[in-house]
C-alpha cells in the first residue's frame, strides 16, 4: 500500500511541476498523432475496399502503424517533460539494429506491398521474366505473402518467387496455353487442309480450344510438315491424363501420316 502510495505522490510532483502550456501541448500532440493515425487508417482501409491491397496486408500495415504511434508518443512525451536527448537517441540505436537484424524481412515486406499497389489481383495470368533469366515463368498468381509470391502453372505445379525479385522482373498478362509440336510425313500428297480439320476436329471434344489464330508452320518439305498447335484449357489445372489422351487421338486419327507429336516449353 505505501508503494502505491509513493508512486502516487512522486507521479503528482513530477506533472505538478510541469507547466500547463507544456501540458496542452503534449495533449494537441497526442490528438494530432492520433487524428493521423485514423486517417492513414482510413486510407489502408479504402485500399482494400478497392481490392488494391488484401485484408491481411491491411492488419499488418495497422499493427505497425499502432507500434509507430505508441513509440512517437513515449519518445515526444518523455523529450518535452525531461528536455533530454536520451529517448531519440534510444530510438535510433534500437531501429539500427531492427533494420540490421530484419533486413531481408522489410525488404521483402517493403516489396510486398509494392505488389499489392500494383494491382496484380490473385487469380490473374501473368508472364515474368526474372532479372538474368531469359526463360519466363508463366502462371496464375494464387498468393501475395509478405515475404514471397505463389505462382501455379497450367499443371497446377507451384512456384514460390520472392517479392523483392518479382517487384525487379518484368511481368505481363497472357492466357494460360499448351503448344504442341506436330510433325506429319507422307511419300504422297500432303493435304495440309485436311490434317488441320482432323485436328480442329479431335480438340473439339477435348477440354482445350484450339487457338486457330497461331499456327506456325516450323518447316516443310514435299514429304513432311511440321506446325505448332496452341491448346487454351477450358479449366485449369490442366490434367496430364487429358493432354495424353488427346495426343494420343491426334495420332491415331493421322496415323496414315506417322505422326510425331511433343509438348514444347515455349
Amino acid at each position: 500500500m505505501m508503494s502505491n502510495s509513493t508512486a502516487l505522490d512522486a507521479l503528482s510532483e513530477l506533472f505538478g511541476n510541469i507547466p500547463l502550456g507544456t501540458l496542452i501541448n503534449i495533449a494537441i500532440f497526442i490528438v494530432i498523432v492520433i487524428l493521423i493515425r485514423y486517417l492513414v487508417a482510413w486510407f489502408v482501409s479504402t485500399l482494400v475496399r478497392r481490392g488494391l491491397i488484401s485484408t491481411g496486408t491491411r492488419m499488418i500495415l495497422t499493427r505497425i502503424l499502432d507500434i509507430l504511434v505508441v513509440i512517437v508518443v513515449a519518445v515526444v512525451v518523455v523529450h518535452t517533460i525531461t528536455a533530454s536527448l536520451t529517448p531519440y537517441i534510444i530510438v535510433t540505436v534500437i531501429g539500427l539494429l531492427v533494420i540490421i537484424m530484419f533486413y531481408y524481412e522489410i525488404k521483402e515486406f517493403t516489396a510486398f506491398i509494392t505488389i499489392q499497389l500494383q494491382r496484380y489481383a490473385k487469380g490473374i495470368w501473368i508472364e515474368v521474366y526474372l532479372p538474368n533469366y531469359s526463360s519466363p515463368i508463366r502462371g496464375r498468381l494464387t498468393e501475395i505473402q509478405p515475404f514471397n509470391s505463389v505462382i501455379e502453372d497450367v499443371y497446377g505445379n507451384k512456384i514460390y518467387i520472392a517479392n523483392s525479385v518479382l517487384v525487379n522482373s518484368l511481368i505481363k498478362e497472357f492466357n494460360p496455353s499448351i503448344f504442341l509440336e506436330l510433325t506429319v510425313t507422307s511419300h504422297e500428297y500432303l493435304n495440309i487442309n485436311e490434317i488441320l480439320q482432323t485436328i480442329k476436329e479431335v480438340v473439339s471434344g477435348s477440354p482445350f480450344r484450339l487457338d486457330e489464330s497461331y499456327m506456325p508452320i516450323k518447316s516443310m518439305s514435299t514429304a513432311s510438315v511440321s506446325l505448332v498447335l496452341r491448346l487454351i484449357p477450358l479449366s485449369t489445372p490442366v490434367r496430364a491424363s487429358d493432354l495424353y489422351r488427346l495426343m494420343r487421338q491426334i495420332s491415331t486419327s493421322l496415323s496414315q501420316y506417322n505422326p510425331i507429336v511433343e509438348v514444347l516449353n515455349i
